[in-house]
């Protein structure tokens, strides 16, 4: 299979000259020299392949990062010489092309050397741009500059779409964090409840709510005064539970057969899609190790057995998530297995688990670090190699 170019051969009139520019002058790495005589074994050889007569040669090798630049200069046979000024539009290869990082630098070292250009740098694309010159045989080099290229092989269009592709998809995903932050943090964009929409969520609290006539009541009364104080900021929800002794009391409508904690576990299943499509989520949970390991004189105040935490954008959230028609039906099976106390913070330190914090920064880290590393060797394999290994 064919695996990419390994070389391109320029026949010369002097290689004196032809090294002067491509190897002093553009720095091009010489890697190679060779001679024959005519009458040599290699003359007859490279006239078996070039289908010449046996013909005295010098000949170099220059390599430019990944391309080999294989410069002849025959002794004999007269060759016909070439049109110093053959434009490009002539049938056969065109041009040589070498990939730069600053064309205008370049542009004017080179010029101001004494190699002849066809007119200064032009704008091709975003980015993107190229001068045409010429060797002082008349061959024509084209200098490209092209935005986010990492090696000399690739295509100017390539690293013109690779840049698109990536701010396409830096923007894209700026734009989901933009809109998940928009969401988590409605007090940007979203005022503080309003006393219409407090009536309005009481009415749907009060049509949803499957509780007694009498706890109904004074629950409502309570997020009333609640929400009345909304300042639009994000808020906790701290759950104090603990297990009844038998499950409780369920409506005739609900068939249960299980233990208490069962019947919390089918609540938190049932509510937890209702919750997170408001963006509420839990920040910890979990079971009770010990009692209180402070007393305290209230009756019950040191035995709790499961604390939950939930993070809610703003009371607004909360109390949507409550008047839901889809919630109402699932608090007897919370009520019936514990008695909960539950106590809105102010979410004013919020701290991760740092193991993850700690980690997820070392990880940011090595995949920086080794970012860096590869691109440091891309652009030593691709600028600074094909230059003699100079730093």
């Amino acid at each position: 299979m064919i695996l990419g170019i390994n070389h391109i051969a320029l026949s010369v009139p002097s290689l004196d000259q032809a090294l002067a520019f491509y190897r002093d002058l553009l720095g091009f790495r010489q890697v190679a020299a060779m001679s024959w005589k005519a009458d040599s074994d290699t003359a007859r050889t490279a006239g078996r392949v070039t289908g010449l007569d046996p013909i005295a040669a010098d000949a170099v090798h220059l390599r430019c990062a990944n391309l080999v630049l294989e410069i002849f200069e025959f002794k004999g046979d007269d060759p016909r010489k070439q049109d110093p000024e053959r434009p490009v539009i002539d049938h056969g290869y065109t041009h040589i092309c070498l990939a730069v990082t600053d064309i205008d630098v370049e542009y004017e070292r080179l010029r101001k050397a004494g190699m002849a250009f066809i007119g200064e740098p032009v704008k091709l694309g975003p980015g993107l741009r190229t001068v045409y010159g010429r060797d002082p045989f008349g061959n024509v080099i084209e200098l490209e500059e092209a935005p986010g290229r990492q090696v000399a092989s690739q295509s100017a269009l390539e690293a013109v779409k690779d840049r698109f592709a990536n701010l396409a998809l830096g923007a894209v995903l700026l734009a989901i964090f933009l809109v998940f932050f928009l969401w988590q943090t409605p007090s940007l964009w979203q005022g503080p409840l309003t006393a219409q929409e407090i009536d309005a969520y009481a009415a749907q609290l009060e049509q949803h709510t499957v509780m007694s006539r009498s706890e109904k009541t004074a629950f409502i009364e309570r997020v009333r005064d609640w929400a009345a104080a909304d300042d639009g900021r994000p808020v906790l929800l701290v759950n104090l539970m603990r297990y009844r002794e038998s499950l409780g009391e369920l409506p005739p409508q609900i068939e249960f057969d299980g233990s208490p904690a069962e019947a919390n576990a089918y609540y938190e299943s049932l509510v937890a899609p209702l919750a997170l499509k408001r963006g509420e989520y839990p920040l910890l949970g979990g079971d009770a190790q010990a009692t209180s390991l402070t007393a305290s004189d209230a009756v019950d105040s040191n035995e709790w057995e499961r604390v939950v935490v939930m993070r809610a954008p703003n009371r607004r959230a909360f109390i949507e998530f409550m008047a839901d028609p889809a919630y109402g039906p699932t608090i007897p099976y919370k009520m019936a297995a514990m008695e909960l106390v539950l106590i809105p913070v102010d979410a004013e330190i919020v701290v991760p688990d740092l193991r993850w914090l700690v980690g997820g920064l070392l990880l940011v880290l090595y995949l920086f670090f080794c970012w860096r590393r590869v691109a440091r060797k891309l652009r030593h394999a691709s600028l600074e190699q094909a230059f003699g290994g100079k730093s």
